[in-house]
């Protein structure tokens, strides 16, 4: 699991020096920079997996044409960032009597979120990028994404370990999943 999260590391940051050419200066990110498991409220932690999930997918859309397998592995790793956004509610949800149908109920709130929450911040990120139609704008907006990335590459890891819980659940036999 290290070197995956090593490797994604390194496209990340490709993927960043790549865009450091329209994004000279140093940007603000949209996010904290702290670790998102240390966020104690679960809906904001959730937020901040959303806005990982689409400013990947924004600088996936950007390298489309020039880089187009970095712009999938993005686009790959904004899939998990999803995931997380669904993993840290239903983390944060499960308890020991839970029942099949409070599950259920969770998994329902927690795959809407997982899929509303990135698109409402890929909907701001695209009116942010509309707001910097010069090209100083861009600059720094392109730096602000740059910034924001570089924040959650550093939460890779956590990504991980949410993808890999979501898999171990899934394989557990445990709890019955509901259907897709």
């Amino acid at each position: 699991m290290r070197s995956r999260v090593v490797n994604w590391i390194a496209l990340i940051f490709s993927a960043i020096f790549s865009i450091g050419a329209i994004a000279e200066e140093t940007g603000a990110s949209y996010l904290d920079d702290r670790l998102f498991l240390e966020i104690k409220d679960v809906n904001r932690q959730a937020e901040s997996w959303a806005m990982c999930a689409a400013t990947y997918d924004f600088m996936a859309a950007v390298l489309s044409e020039a880089q187009p397998a970095r712009s999938r592995q993005l686009k790959d790793i904004a899939n998990g960032a999803e995931m997380a956004v669904i993993m840290s509610m239903v983390s944060d949800g499960l308890d020991s009597e839970m029942t099949q149908e409070r599950f259920y109920s969770l998994w329902t709130m927690a795959k809407l979120a997982g899929s509303e929450l990135p698109r409402t911040r890929r909907t701001m990120l695209a009116a942010d990028a509309e707001s910097s139609s010069d090209k100083k704008g861009a600059k720094v907006f392109f730096a602000n994404l740059s910034a924001t990335m570089s924040v959650c590459v550093k939460n890779l890891e956590a990504q991980q370990m949410y993808i890999d819980t979501w898999r171990e659940l899934a394989k557990s036999g445990l709890l019955k999943l509901p259907s897709e």
